[in-house]
């Protein structure tokens, strides 16, 4: 078992706590993007926020390549990324408090309490597949077991995330029994696509209305299912903190060429699921003709979480060594990641002004192809906006509240 990097003097220690890491930053930004890339079908599509409510097969070639590609590329593995990095930033956020003389557990404990806050008006008020609220109450877990041997935490881990694949098998294996009309039932009161389309895009009331009852079936699937993912994936992101294991990378501690075998195999496994996991839902590549059942849905699902992990390690390895080789294309993204609340929101706000009935109400009439425009234009954009808000100020709009309230009184903002 390997051991933690020794502990540094207290000058050394102050210096790496604040010395922040452009590769993570660019890394959290890539994570930014598949996150998009997965929640905008929720302002697109607002059905899939209803259990049992199911949308119309995409009718053209381009847009079933599109559904095809995030498939591949991004579900369930953009979030695994995303909550690896947070349980990541958790370990430095612990040694940056250590290295101030300050309280980390008071400092923890104000971070994950405005995150559930932050949450649940996200989720009421803008979307309600959030994440933030069930980041911070894992959050104070997390925090239970920050000192956790690494054998339990791996352990751990590989429990969580296997607990969930195989209940989703589980529900599978049922759902492909059963009748695809019969399990398809609705909830609001919505009982198709259209219905939801419409109350998504109508008055600012009905939209409210319809927020309010997706709220509750959303927030239970984020806790049952995506919950122990994330927290699997905090463990994971708390082991590489204390192990300082992407600094290292970043610093050529480790050999290459074990590097990319390590990545090789992780994308090969993981591209290889996903791409089952996306014929489940969508069928071959390019074919419009294909409708998945409830229980093929539900498979894909298991599939796809059960690719996650690997093709996430994958990901993260390839692009720290890319950042390492080309540090320019790590500048470009590291602002954008050193604002991921700021950005996390706001493509909340954008998308719900895009698709909701308080702006242009696109949900359920955009084609596929222009939600991925829409994808690729607010993500450059968010990239654009990154740099010059950073050359005036040190922190995000909204990451400067947060730190404000976080750090109080121990550090100045």
């Amino acid at each position: 078992m390997p051991r933690p990097v020794p502990s540094p003097s207290a000058g050394e220690a102050s210096g790496r706590a604040h010395r922040r890491i452009p590769a993570v930053d660019a890394l959290r930004a890539v994570a930014l993007l598949g996150i998009l890339s997965v929640n905008i079908w929720f302002f697109a599509r607002p059905e899939m926020l209803l259990p049992g409510v199911r949308g119309e097969p995409v009718d053209s070639a381009a847009g079933q390549l599109v559904r095809f590609t995030v498939s591949v590329l991004f579900e369930g593995k953009s979030y695994v990324l995303f909550s690896f990095l947070f349980g990541l930033s958790f370990a430095l956020a612990w040694a940056r408090g250590a290295a101030l003389g300050a309280s980390p557990v008071q400092h923890a404990r104000r971070r994950f309490a405005a995150l559930i806050l932050l949450g649940l008006l996200h989720g009421v008020f803008l979307f309600a597949g959030d994440i933030l609220l069930a980041y911070g109450l894992l959050g104070f877990l997390l925090l239970r077991l920050r000192r956790i041997s690494t054998a339990a935490a791996l352990v751990s881990a590989g429990a969580l995330y296997t607990v969930v694949v195989v209940l989703l098998l589980v529900l599978a294996g049922v759902a492909l029994q059963a009748d695809d009309a019969a399990a398809a039932t609705g909830a609001a009161g919505l009982d198709g696509a259209e219905q939801a389309a419409a109350a998504y895009t109508g008055s600012a009331g009905q939209w409210l209305a319809y927020q309010w009852g997706a709220y509750p079936a959303a927030l239970a699937s984020v806790l049952v299912v995506q919950g122990p993912v994330a927290l699997a994936a905090f463990l994971a992101g708390l082991l590489a903190g204390r192990y300082r294991v992407l600094q290292r990378l970043t610093d050529g501690e480790f050999r290459t060429h074990r590097l990319v075998l390590t990545g090789a195999v992780g994308l090969v496994t993981g591209l290889t699921l996903s791409v089952l996991a996306a014929r489940l839902r969508w069928g071959p590549p390019g074919v419009t003709d294909y409708t998945a059942g409830y229980g093929a849905e539900l498979l894909g699902a298991a599939v796809n979480l059960a690719a996650g992990p690997f093709q996430a390690c994958g990901y993260a390895i390839f692009l720290l060594l890319l950042f390492r080789s080309a540090p320019r294309i790590a500048g470009v993204l590291a602002p954008a990641g050193r604002m991921t609340l700021t950005h996390y929101l706001g493509q909340s706000l954008v998308l719900a002004l895009l698709f909701s009935g308080l702006g242009f109400g696109w949900g359920g009439q955009a084609a596929e192809v222009t939600v991925g425009v829409v994808v690729l234009g607010l993500w450059l954009t968010q990239l654009a906006l990154s740099h010059l808000w950073l050359r005036r100020f040190r922190h995000g709009p909204l990451e400067l509240p947060l730190r404000a309230w976080t750090y109080r009184g121990t550090e100045p903002v």
